[in-house]
């Protein structure tokens, strides 16, 4: 009876936050889905934790299976939210049914409002994300106007990609960003972080990139954000997003641009600026968007991803790359 208690209490703490404040007392529907939810996270996590007794590295073991854990347990509320979206419970108010659960700061419109996340996702914020300090120098960068700035000898990059800022002037977002993704694309040589800075994953600063001429997706990615701000697209309509390619079987990072309810992909692997729906292979993991980190989920859910630290995850030479 103990035991069935705490679940109880448990399953309406993940529940709150997606409810939203002043909601009211969650449905027997909702409960039980939270409950099913904890029961899978439970299962996982007697078979992690069970046998660390007995090896050496207890406590790195240990911590790695809690992070992991962690990890499902967002994904779990993740996706609850998404079958709280579909069908929203007895009981709740008409007017709940276009509201986001996702509670969202004040006096900024959230990009990643529940329904409305890329490639058909639900996002949650996750302040934990360790990818937001990796992008944050660039996001500085870009702030002082200063990722295409250029004295004196200027790199071809750079003039490359500046023409095509300038050249959209005027243009309509959709050739904007058609024109700034083949730019960058022909612009940047595709090199592995690994081969560049000698680690496995290095977020770099669009200055970092153009200097260069090379780089991997998320900084292909990083770039094209810096110069879409250039050419008047608004931060907050853009997002980093991290994903697995299910059809290659590596991790890949895109930017993403929202016009209206749609989701623009620029990708290093395609000139085409396509729709998210047009990319039914790309899963997408975690995002960052106005310097805000996001996790993304699915109602089913993709238990052998969830498994994997997110730490872990390097675009273009990602751990599931097997």
């Amino acid at each position: 009876m103990a035991g069935g208690k705490i679940k109880k209490k448990i399953a309406a703490l993940m529940l709150a936050p997606l409810l939203g404040a002043g909601a009211a007392a969650p449905s027997s529907a909702a409960m039980t889905l939270a409950g099913s939810e904890l029961d899978a996270v439970a299962a996982v996590a007697g078979r992690t934790l069970s046998p660390l007794a007995s090896r050496d590295g207890v406590a790195r073991l240990a911590a790695a299976a809690v992070d992991s854990l962690q990890f499902m347990l967002t994904n779990s509320s993740i996706r609850i939210a998404a079958a709280l979206a579909q069908a929203e419970p007895a009981g709740r108010p008409a007017a709940a049914e276009t509201s986001s659960p996702v509670p969202a700061d004040r006096g900024a419109s959230s990009p990643s409002a529940l329904g409305s996340a890329s490639f058909g996702s639900v996002a949650i914020p996750f302040k934990r994300l360790s990818a937001v300090k990796k992008l944050a120098p660039a996001l500085e960068e870009m702030r002082a106007d200063a990722s295409l700035a250029c004295d004196g000898d200027c790199p071809e990059a750079v003039l490359g990609i500046a023409k095509a800022v300038r050249d959209s002037d005027g243009a309509s977002l959709r050739d904007k960003l058609n024109r700034v993704n083949s730019a960058v694309n022909a612009a940047i040589r595709y090199r592995p972080d690994i081969e560049t800075y000698n680690v496995s994953d290095r977020w770099a600063t669009p200055s970092e990139t153009l200097a260069r001429q090379e780089g991997d997706c998320e900084d292909y990615a990083i770039l094209k954000m810096a110069a879409l701000r250039a050419a008047g697209v608004e931060a907050k309509d853009m997002a980093i997003v991290v994903l697995f390619d299910q059809k290659r079987h590596f991790y890949h990072a895109v930017l993403s641009v929202k016009a209206g309810s749609r989701h623009f992909i620029l990708d290093n692997m395609q000139n085409e600026v396509k729709a998210d729906s047009q990319l039914p292979d790309y899963l997408p993991l975690y995002s960052i968007a106005d310097g805000k980190g996001y996790l993304h989920g699915t109602r089913t859910g993709h238990e052998k991803l969830a498994a994997i630290s997110l730490d872990r995850v390097a675009p273009g030479e990602g751990v599931a790359s097997r």
